[in-house]
């Protein structure tokens, strides 16, 4: 059925396209702010909502979105980052080191930090500096003080008023290399501060990881994250996927002429990326390139070429989730899969089972954690484990199970 308002966008979105190269310069790139981004519109909800009860309780918290490579973590850290400008907070970038190093935080917020501050004065008069005095050395008639930099809680406070702040850190997993190093005991106090509220100024740690990310916190004593600030990234709604690509095509491909032909698009790519975000990232931008340098005239069929690109990319992406993995413990999964079926999850003790063989069941269980690390399986809010995508699900059976205790894949 044809709707007088997307009839109008296709028509003059000639006059509107930005050429794909000049959205993405390395057109396929599924890393960093999307493009075009739609959807997740629960978990934006819940962390404006956080926003607000760390302002109102001048507190704060920990806000962690983790999901497997690909499902999008990074693009909607970008967007809950905006929404939180958008209502006066300041929003800061960091690395992992500036969750224990003051002299990294302070850069990170564009604050002077000096990691030694000498003061001379006369003897007997006293400077009302709130530094920790490191050393005070004595000579004639005047004394020479070097005071430490500010400590890290501090750095956070002064950042953080009057509006709040939030700190974006992406990969938060890799905070995991600090334990048992000297800098476990600085950066479990830091987020056991910002966690708690207790900077004395809204400060939120807003947090991207892998699946194990939160176990990851759990280390540094953060074992109890509130509810509604876990989110478990998964698929985008069909309505948002659909909305993503139909961006792509109009306003990047430029894409015009018969509306039958944008629906038959729409659907045939839609169904290659099951609501994937890093899917949707291979096929979109190739099908807007090729709509482009085409002179953006739908045709009746996606083309060939363009199918076959993202296909490529889609098996190379699954690849890449298996890296590290024996082949063994590839064939395991395939197989136990292929004995569960597509719609059925999986428990932890039998994937760690399947991966036992000769090995003790701490090395099955680090077999397990990579698995989990990598994203060939997630973890749902109900415990148990699956593969986020149908078509891999699909691919792992195909390329590894044992033909003859597995049924016959369907296409990917």
């Amino acid at each position: 059925m044809k709707h007088s308002s997307d009839t109008h966008s296709i028509q003059s979105s000639k006059q509107q396209v930005v050429p794909p190269s000049t959205l993405v310069p390395i057109l396929g790139d599924d890393r960093g702010p999307a493009t075009f981004f739609h959807g997740r519109e629960r978990e934006l909800c819940t962390f404006k909502k956080r926003l607000g009860s760390a302002r109102q309780s001048n507190g704060g918290t920990i806000f962690l979105i983790q999901g497997a490579p690909g499902a999008g973590k990074t693009a909607l850290l970008h967007e809950c980052g905006l929404r939180a400008k958008a209502d006066g907070w300041r929003v800061v970038e960091i690395r992992s080191d500036a969750l224990y190093d003051p002299d990294a935080l302070a850069r990170a917020v564009g604050m002077s930090y000096a990691t030694k501050t000498t003061v001379h004065r006369e003897t007997g008069w006293r400077a009302g500096l709130y530094s920790v005095t490191a050393l005070v050395r004595h000579r004639a008639k005047r004394q020479s003080s070097e005071f430490a930099g500010l400590t890290l809680d501090r750095v956070l406070k002064e950042a953080a008023t009057p509006n709040g702040l939030v700190l974006v850190l992406d990969e938060v997993q890799t905070i995991s290399k600090a334990v048992g190093t000297p800098y476990d005991l600085p950066m479990t106090q830091n987020l056991t501060q910002i966690h708690n509220g207790q900077v004395g100024a809204p400060v939120i740690l807003l947090a991207g990881g892998l699946g194990t990310s939160e176990g990851v916190l759990g280390s540094f004593g953060i074992t109890r994250l509130m509810q509604d600030c876990v989110c478990q990234l998964g698929r985008l709604s069909s309505a948002a996927e659909r909305a993503v690509i139909r961006d792509w095509l109009i306003k990047a491909g430029g894409a015009h002429g018969n509306l039958e032909y944008l629906t038959h698009w729409l659907d045939t790519i839609a169904a290659q990326c099951h609501g994937w975000p890093q899917h949707i990232q291979v096929y979109a931008p190739q099908a807007a390139r090729w709509l482009y340098e085409c002179g953006s005239g739908l045709t009746a069929d996606v083309p060939i070429e363009v199918l076959a690109q993202g296909l490529r990319r889609k098996v190379k992406y699954y690849e890449s989730r298996l890296v590290g993995l024996e082949r063994s413990d590839r064939r395991a999964v395939a197989n136990l899969l292929g004995q569960v079926g597509k719609d059925n999850t999986l428990e932890k003790s039998d994937l760690v089972a399947a991966f036992s063989g000769n090995r003790t069941r701490e090395a099955a269980h680090a077999v397990f954690q990579h698995v989990l690390y990598k994203g060939v399986v997630t973890e749902s809010p109900s415990g148990l484990f699956e593969v986020p995508i149908p078509s891999m699900h699909t691919w792992l059976i195909q390329e590894y199970a044992d033909r003859a205790r597995t049924p016959p894949p369907t296409p990917l």
